[in-house]
């Protein structure tokens, strides 16, 4: 059975959606665990599908701010480069063919690098540039 929509757009969200990023996730905020001291797993409980930034501060409540945002930038160069393991959900590149009549866009909190290397190595390109939306904090 084929369920069938009229809409004007679809919006679509990146990781978890279209892109499964977990491996890299996990290496990065694992590591990122041992290099403060922390359980990775009680990192690895909170980081997926925010900021990471946000992620910092609410394990480290007493930095800066500006220290886990510049952290965060360095953790988001490794995260551009580090694609091993990066591969498309199932069925998403040929949802995202099913689109090309269709106005969409991919909204996501990813800075643009992290969004295009991310599409990239699972075999997707990322919608017209003029749709890409990305998600300010």
């Amino acid at each position: 059975m084929t369920d069938t929509f009229d809409v004007g757009a679809v919006l679509l969200d990146m990781d978890g959606t279209l892109v499964d990023s977990t491996a890299v996730v996990e290496r990065v905020w694992t590591a990122w665990a041992h290099e403060h001291g922390l359980d990775p797993a009680a990192v690895l409980a909170v980081c997926h599908g925010r900021q990471g930034h946000e992620t910092m501060a609410e394990l480290l409540p007493d930095r800066p701010r500006e220290v886990n945002v510049a952290e965060n930038d360095a953790l988001l160069k490794v995260e551009t480069t580090d694609l091993d393991g990066v591969v498309a959900i199932p069925g998403a590149p040929e949802f995202l063919g099913a689109l090309h009549d269709v106005r969409h866009a991919l909204v996501t909190s990813a800075d643009t690098g992290l969004a295009t290397a991310r599409m990239g190595a699972a075999g997707m390109a990322l919608p017209d540039g003029r749709a890409l939306i990305l998600i300010p904090t």
